[in-house]
């Protein structure tokens, strides 16, 4: 009986730390997609302040710009 509950601790135990983990990894991709796309933003504020390019272009490339950061760091995700 004492096996049981040991290995049934220590089971939840590695589910707790993969839990944690997975919780953590999240929160780290979470603030570095939000700064990657809030510095695109600037970026791209920046930029159209200067050259005075049309407000559909501005919203064309920041589309595009997101859709590509999407598009690659999708395929970073580990199963």
């Amino acid at each position: 009986m004492a096996t049981d509950t040991a290995s049934g601790s220590n089971h939840e135990s590695n589910r707790d730390r993969r839990t944690l983990r997975g919780l953590v990894s999240t929160v780290v991709r979470l603030l570095i997609d939000l700064l990657v796309v809030t510095a695109w933003v600037v970026f791209l504020t920046l930029f159209f302040l200067e050259v005075a390019w049309p407000q559909w272009a501005f919203y064309a490339l920041l589309i595009a710009g997101i859709g590509v950061y999407v598009a690659v760091t999708a395929a970073w995700r580990r199963d």
